[in-house]
Parts: structure tokens; C-alpha cells; sequence
């Protein structure tokens, strides 16, 4: 038997239907499933994501980890899941962990996957790659994210301001994770640079409680949902 091997499994930007065979293949092969959650509660939207397609009696565990930018706080949860997967994956040999989007792309997995080849360095991990959040969303509204020489950017709507300032100014299409606490921030940056009226917003991209933004000045009043993302630019197909 071969050594044991913990499997970053992308399940898309949360439709059930957007899931890719593979990871469909590997859940079915799967001896463990480790999901995340906040350390406030133990729900899964990746779970939800996946469940009908989980043998019964597949055992699945959550992993917390908490809502923050606390770094010595985030360091630790990491290294206890850390911890956790390695046990199980000594008794076990074969486990997945579940991520939204890809987990290459603003995932928990890389972290934790850091920190368990530090004790379990015999492990192997694989990526199984999953459809993006800014690939559905772009679908969703009917855009393309760039043609022939055209540069499309994925950024953090966490990072600086004048980094957000340079890439909306020579991307030709930009697509804004994290943006729900900074939202308002962001938009005053858009309208500074002049990309505020090709941006468009979406929340729950893929889920039934989805919505698409007539005009992203919505944003403004209040906090967003988490699973919030702006396109800056991007062409229209009709």
C-alpha cells in the first residue's frame, strides 16, 4: 500500500452541478472527510456542496478555524487541524479536505497542507482543481474575462489601495475577492480610477440565495455577504 496522501479537493463556486467528475471520483474513493467551519458553528457550504455524492456512512469531520486576521490565532488552529489530519491519515492513508472555488486560489488548504508535511512528512498532497468563483460569475452574467492580448486579474479586495489602483488601472478585466468589509472602500477606488460603471456585483454566486446587483453602489450601505465579488470589466455577450 502506498503512503498516506490527503487530497485538497475543489468543489466549485457551491452549485452541485458545477462539481468536475474528478472530484466527484475522488470523494467516492475517500476513507475520511475533513470540512472547514467557523469556530462559531459548524456549518458547510462545501459540504452541502457534496453531499449527495458521499457513500453512506463516509465519515466527515469538521475542522474549525476561525473568522479573524489574528495571525497568532489563525497559527494555531492551523497547526491543531494540522495535528488532526495526521492522526487520521496515519490510521486511515487516504482522507480529503473539502474547499469552495479551487483550493490553489484564496483557500484554507494550503496552510494546512504547509503544516501537515512538517509532521507528517511522508504525506502526500494532491490538488484536485475545481471551477472558480470568478468563472461562474462571469458565466452567470454573461461576460467574458478576457480575449487575444487582454490581461484578466484575480486580487484579495483586502490588499493595499495602491496596488487595487494599479491593477484596475491596467487590467483589462479584474475580478475582487473578499470585498464584503471593505466594500465601500473599494467602490470610492473604482469611481477614483474610472471602473465603477463597468463593475458589476454578486453575492452567492451558484446558490438559491444568490443575487446580482443592478447597480454595485448597493454595496455601500451596509456590509455584503461574505461570498461577495465585484468584475471589473469584462465584455458583454450581447
Amino acid at each position: 500500500m502506498s503512503g498516506p496522501v490527503l487530497y485538497g479537493v475543489g468543489v466549485g463556486p457551491g452549485d452541485p452541478e458545477l462539481l468536475t467528475l474528478k472530484a466527484v471520483r475522488v470523494l467516492r474513493e475517500m476513507e475520511h472527510i475533513f470540512v472547514a467551519s467557523s469556530s462559531k458553528n459548524d456549518y458547510s457550504l462545501a459540504l452541502q456542496t457534496v453531499r449527495e455524492h458521499l457513500p453512506p456512512g463516509t465519515p466527515v469531520e469538521r475542522l474549525p478555524f476561525p473568522m479573524t486576521r489574528e495571525r497568532r490565532v489563525l497559527e494555531e488552529a492551523w497547526e491543531e487541524n494540522a495535528c488532526r489530519v495526521a492522526r487520521v491519515l496515519c490510521e486511515k492513508n487516504r482522507a480529503a479536505f473539502l474547499t469552495l472555488g479551487d483550493p490553489a486560489l484564496f483557500s484554507t488548504f494550503g496552510h494546512l497542507a504547509r503544516r501537515l508535511k512538517k509532521h507528517l512528512p511522508r504525506a502526500e498532497v494532491r490538488l484536485i482543481p475545481g471551477i472558480t468563483a470568478a468563472q461562474a460569475a462571469a458565466a452567470r452574467l454573461g461576460l467574458l474575462l478576457a480575449e487575444g492580448e487582454e490581461a484578466f486579474v484575480i486580487a484579495s479586495g483586502l490588499a493595499a489601495d495602491e496596488v487595487l489602483q494599479k491593477l484596475s488601472r491596467e487590467a483589462s478585466s479584474l475580478v475582487l475577492y473578499k470585498v464584503y468589509r471593505r466594500a465601500g472602500a473599494i467602490l470610492r477606488l473604482l469611481e477614483k480610477t474610472g471602473r465603477l460603471p463597468e463593475t458589476r456585483a454578486i453575492s452567492f454566486c451558484g446558490f438559491p440565495e444568490e443575487k446580482i446587483y443592478s447597480n454595485p453602489r448597493e454595496l455601500s450601505g451596509s456590509t455584503p455577504p461574505y461570498f461577495t465579488l465585484l468584475i471589473v470589466g469584462g465584455k458583454p455577450l450581447d
